[in-house]
């Protein structure tokens, strides 16, 4: 990897590409990288999910959706906890979402899962084991998103949708409110991952708007990266540049004052300059503050 760094001259992402695709672990060896998302990653220079995205995993979102347990054991994963599992090297597939614990073994042999310690306890295997880096976590963020979404919202989120695109904002919030509050009833959401979360959160939400919208996330525009971007494939149709922010109060006084920030960084940080480049005209800029059930948006 180190020759690799120094051949496509990319020390300055250096920190971040171990973050993304680093983390793996064959014996006492670390340092290994996934190869495919290193790949896709020195052909396109962006840092995303590459490798995530290869397939549906649908057998986790199975088991997902069908177990309480695992859920809450993904969330303590994305707040960068370690879990103990059962761990079955002898995992079949056929049949897997009938035994949760047959999840682990299949998750850790596949790379979705890194060992910390493995031990045997009264004839089992049973492992400490923790996400691998920061492209794993946004799988298992979608994950949770998607079971939010299609476990309380069902049939509204035609709804909430058509009132953002056609920026009836006024009802848009309101709905959005809603769900933020419903949310809290189902799954708690860490102070570290809160931010990350809503931004999966909402990215699961969009895919409705797939049809018609490029959906994009976390990518270079103007002079940083946006949290979320809506272009429309109709450049007359509107267009949509989102930033999330959780208040921290050693920062920021009151969440208004996050909400400033949060333009602040919009307009500094010139945004909109892709959809500009695209041909959009009707850009709408929205902010999403959030401090703990309390979420407050600002759209202009």
């Amino acid at each position: 990897m180190e020759e690799l760094i120094e051949e496509y001259e990319i020390k300055d992402e250096k920190e971040e590409i171990a973050r993304w695709y680093d983390g793996y672990r064959i014996g006492n060896s670390e340092g290994l990288y996934n190869p495919w998302s290193i790949i896709n990653y020195l052909t396109d220079r962006k840092l995303e999910p590459y490798w995530v995205n290869t397939s549906s995993n649908d057998i986790i979102k199975t088991i997902l959706r069908n177990s309480i347990t695992v859920k809450e054991k993904i969330e303590r994963l994305l707040k960068g906890e370690t879990i103990e599992v059962p761990i079955n090297e002898e995992t079949v597939i056929v049949g897997i979402e009938n035994n949760e614990d047959n999840i682990w073994g299949l998750m850790l042999g596949t790379g979705y899962l890194r060992p910390e310690e493995i031990e045997i306890r009264n004839g089992k295997k049973v492992g400490k084991v923790k996400l691998p880096n920061y492209e794993i976590k946004c799988l298992f963020e979608g994950i949770i998103s998607d079971w939010f979404l299609n476990k309380v919202i069902g049939n509204d989120l035609r709804s909430i949708l058509n009132s953002l695109i056609t920026l009836d904002i006024k009802e848009y919030k309101i709905k959005f409110k809603e769900l933020v509050e419903s949310m809290f009833s189902y799954m708690d959401v860490g102070k570290d991952t809160a931010e990350n979360f809503y931004h999966a959160f909402v990215l699961g939400m969009l895919v409705g708007l797939k049809d018609r919208y490029y959906i994009k996330s976390n990518r270079e525009s103007g002079r940083g990266r946006y949290d979320v971007m809506l272009e429309p494939k109709d450049k007359k149709e509107n267009s949509f540049i989102m930033e999330f922010k959780v208040y921290e109060k050693d920062d920021e006084k009151t969440i208004e004052e996050t909400i400033e920030n949060a333009k602040k960084q919009i307009e500094e940080k010139g945004y909109e300059a892709e959809l500009q480049e695209r041909g959009c005209t009707k850009i709408t800029k929205m902010v999403y503050a959030f401090k703990g059930k309390d979420v407050k948006m600002e759209v202009y």
